[in-house]
């Protein structure tokens, strides 16, 4: 009877690997929901997903509702750094503190891309690579446009802008591309496709005055992306699948506005099957409608035939942050199924001397998750790290852990700063959302949206940055300023901190 069961359980086994091994479908999803969802109705941003059934759903504006919006919609698994809920096990990269010579310790493929993309295991052993990103809105090149600006202005403006927030995506991606992984990036882009503002769209889009080859499209098209949605629907005439804007909400539409394609699904190592829009009811261009229309941007979701990666040594944390008093969990990805433990050390601590608490020597398939408590924890940082049956470490991810009543702070290093210097910052307290950002504003501004520039805080809940001046949308004048905190995609102050700009 033994032998009948360990044949069986073998034969499942390798049915399953030899399973895994074969390409499979994903659906992938990409969102704007308008500054937290709940700008007509949250209820209805909850419905969009839904109807849409993606497999994996980046957002963009979440305002820190991620984790709830995964919960309402039905999807178990949700990267709140990232901003992607999955209906597959979501993973951090493995990538923990640097060399003295600037490169990760623990890495994968050789990229540093801690807060770029998180894996999906969307088969046993198998993974792929999932990025979401909202590069930066203004000034916005098609508005440049209508108001009489000359190519050559709009594509400065495309390099100043989002061509390096591009590029550093692009950086961190391209290497897994290029090793055969699938590879998906979603996001707002707030820059048209560069295919297509053409000769041919000219005739029939009059705001579209002179043929441009966006900059921030055409930077991931040459580092082996596919634009799934123009993939499947080649001509941009034919099929524009404009996202912005469906209105403020619809059907209400300022007059000025410009409408175009800027919400994206890139894939690498994958064969698009089709891709689709969401959006208002009535619209012939929308696949799957819903009506009232919930944000200012229709989604695009595209579905995906790829043979996924191996995966490597896997291990994350959830949730982010973890909150004094509260459990969290510890989930791994064993690989070539072998047995593992998890240990939890202060950031950068040996687990063969530094250990908490965790747990050794797990047999494959005995347990994929851990619940941990924070008692006798104190707020700071930590790193989770995983190990074989032997002992020797195979990755880690890092982690905090906040008081409940924490607050945020903000600092500028040199209170007085001259014409044309760079703006050093320092803050605590921050969400670790990935993306908080530092926005750099006249001193008591009453709007939020009239920032004169802004840098994400890389999902940190304490740390410092260099604003340097070129990112500035204006060289700042002498006078009084501010800095400040945002929260995670929205225009949520977190805290203030004022300097002056001297002669």
């Amino acid at each position: 009877m033994l032998r009948i069961i360990i044949c069986s359980f073998l034969a499942i086994f390798f049915s399953a690997a030899a399973s895994a091994a074969e390409p499979v479908q994903v659906k992938i999803m990409s969102f704007n929901i308008w500054y937290g969802g709940d700008q007509v109705n949250f209820n209805r941003i909850i419905e969009a997903i839904k109807k849409a059934d993606a497999d994996i759903v980046g957002l963009q504006e979440p305002d820190g509702k991620t984790l709830e919006i995964a919960a309402l919609a039905g999807y178990p698994y949700a990267d709140v750094r990232r901003h992607i809920i999955s209906k597959f096990p979501l993973f951090d990269p493995g990538v923990g503190e640097r060399t003295e010579e600037g490169n990760p310790l623990y890495s994968i493929a050789g990229v540093d891309s801690n807060t770029v993309h998180a894996w999906a295991l969307v088969a046993p052993g198998k993974v792929i690579a999932v990025a979401n990103t909202h590069l930066t809105s203004n000034p916005y090149g098609p508005e440049l446009v209508r108001d009489g600006k000359t190519l050559a202005e709009v594509l400065q403006n495309e390099t100043d802008t989002r061509v390096p927030e591009a590029q550093a995506l692009a950086d961190g991606l391209s290497g897994l591309a290029k090793s055969g992984t699938p590879v998906f990036l979603v996001g707002d882009f707030n820059s048209p496709s560069h295919l297509d503002w053409t000769e041919a769209t000219m005739k029939v889009r009059p705001a579209i005055k002179f043929s441009v080859e966006w900059p921030a499209s055409k930077l991931m098209a040459d580092n082996g992306f596919t634009d799934s949605y123009r993939a499947a629907h080649p001509d941009p005439v034919k099929n524009p699948g404009l996202t912005w804007t469906p209105g403020y909400p619809h059907p209400y539409v300022r007059d000025s506005e410009t409408h175009d394609r800027i919400d994206f699904v890139w894939a690498a190592n994958a064969q698009t099957v089709s891709s689709e829009i969401v959006g208002e009811t009535g619209n012939p261009e929308v696949s799957i409608p819903l009506s009232p229309w919930p944000s200012d941007h229709r989604a695009v979701v595209s579905t995906f035939q790829v043979t996924p990666a191996d995966a490597p040594a896997l291990i994350t944390v959830e949730p982010r942050p973890v909150v004094s008093g509260q459990t969290f969990i510890v989930r791994v990805e064993s690989p070539a199924h072998a047995n593992w433990s998890a240990i939890v050390v202060p950031r950068a601590g040996d687990p063969a001397k530094d250990a908490i608490t965790g747990i050794k020597d797990i047999e494959p398939g005995d347990r994929p998750s851990i619940k941990l408590s924070t008692i006798g924890f104190e707020p700071g940082r930590y790193d989770a790290v995983m190990m074989d049956g032997e002992g020797k470490e195979l990755t880690r991810t890092r982690f905090s852990i906040v008081s409940a009543d924490a607050k945020a702070t903000i600092s500028v290093t040199q209170a007085a700063v001259k014409t044309g210097g760079d703006i050093a910052v320092a803050w605590t307290g921050a969400p670790g959302f990935r993306f908080d950002w530092v926005g750099v504003y006249r001193k008591n501004e009453p709007s939020v949206y009239n920032y004169l520039g802004f840098v994400y805080t890389g999902a940190k809940h304490e740390g410092e940055l260099t604003f340097p001046a070129a990112d500035l949308y204006e060289e700042l004048a002498p006078g009084d300023y501010e800095v400040r905190l945002m929260h995670d995609d929205h225009y949520a102050t977190l805290a203030v901190a004022p300097f002056t700009i001297s002669p």
